[in-house]
């Protein structure tokens, strides 16, 4: 979800925060890939997600930057209200996409009242995508063929992209989800389309100096304007007041709990260990895989794409 009323406060208050993305500035930089955020949205666009995914590493290659793929893990015991409120909603939107479904494989149908079925199913799609773990192994299948690096968390992506950018693993991270800046990424990267053709750039350090913010106030401010930790209990705070609060150091004096989710965000227990399994911390050491550059090409084939990106993606990078 990311933090509630974010993205259209920094749209308000910080117009010039949000910029183009500048291709020219990440040559020899690496971008970790927030995978679950891209896989739903494409997915729910009706759009093919490897083809989706493909684009933007042609992209990034092209330009000279790394990509080190995240994907989800369990979902955290924090946040488990939550999922389970996104999955009741989740679930009451595909029941009514089967009964739109049934109703469109009924006989007499005219044009007109095939379209708007037709629109309607679409516009419930959007809502809730559908994302399968053979969507996943395809795409990772993919991506070892391309000599991508990718890692599987043991909770959230979030959890690993974050600890990466700590550690300096990473100089920024492409995901849709705005509490990527919470999480102190340096650099936040957004799919501003489906297709991820056009990107735009935020910068954490630009958002706190225009805020007049510490890294602590922010995540106190975003705590307040409620996120995924915040609770369920938590009706959330309009983002200038909760900016306003968090400046004067009195977001705990309203909400003592948000403190808990505070320390989520900022990483503060986040060890290696803890969030990526034995398994895959094995399988990080090893390193970036070797191309297959075969496989790539029977990719590019299958899914009709530009010739030119067989030598893209067929080459580690």
């Amino acid at each position: 979800m990311g933090i509630r009323g974010l993205n259209g406060f920094i749209k308000w208050k910080l117009p010039r925060v949000r910029k183009s993305l500048r291709w020219s500035e990440y040559r020899d930089k690496t971008w970790g890939i927030d995978c679950s955020c891209l896989l739903y949205r494409a997915r729910g666009a009706g759009l093919c997600v490897i083809t989706v995914i493909a684009s933007l590493l042609v992209r990034m290659r092209t330009a000279g930057t790394r990509a080190v793929f995240v994907f989800d893990g369990r979902t955290p015991v924090a946040k488990s209200d939550v999922v389970d409120q996104r999955r009741e909603a989740r679930q009451l939107v595909q029941k009514e996409m089967l009964t739109l479904q049934a109703e469109l494989e009924t006989e007499g149908l005219n044009m007109s009242e095939r379209a708007d079925l037709e629109r309607r199913h679409a516009s419930l799609q959007k809502k809730a995508p559908t994302v399968t773990s053979g969507d996943k192994d395809e795409l990772k299948q993919f991506l070892y063929a391309c000599g991508v690096q990718f890692v599987t968390a043991a909770g959230e992506a979030d959890d690993v992209l974050a600890y990466l950018c700590r550690t300096g693993v990473l100089q920024g991270v492409v995901s849709t989800d705005m509490d990527m800046l919470a999480r102190g990424v340096p650099l936040l990267v957004i799919p501003e389309t489906t297709d991820i053709a056009v990107l735009t750039e935020v910068r954490l350090e630009e958002v706190l100096i225009g805020l007049r913010l510490t890294y602590a106030q922010f995540i106190d401010a975003c705590m307040l304007m409620g996120s995924d930790y915040s609770g369920k209990d938590w009706p959330g705070m309009e983002p200038r007041r909760a900016v306003e609060v968090a400046s004067k150091g009195e977001a705990y004096e309203i909400c003592p709990k948000l403190k808990q989710g505070a320390a989520i965000l900022a990483g503060c227990d986040a060890t290696w260990d803890t969030i990526v399994s034995e398994k895959q911390r094995l399988k990080w050491d090893a390193g970036i895989p070797p191309c297959e550059p075969d496989n790539v090409a029977t990719a590019v084939t299958a899914h009709g794409w530009p010739t030119t990106w067989a030598a893209v993606l067929g080459c580690n990078a």
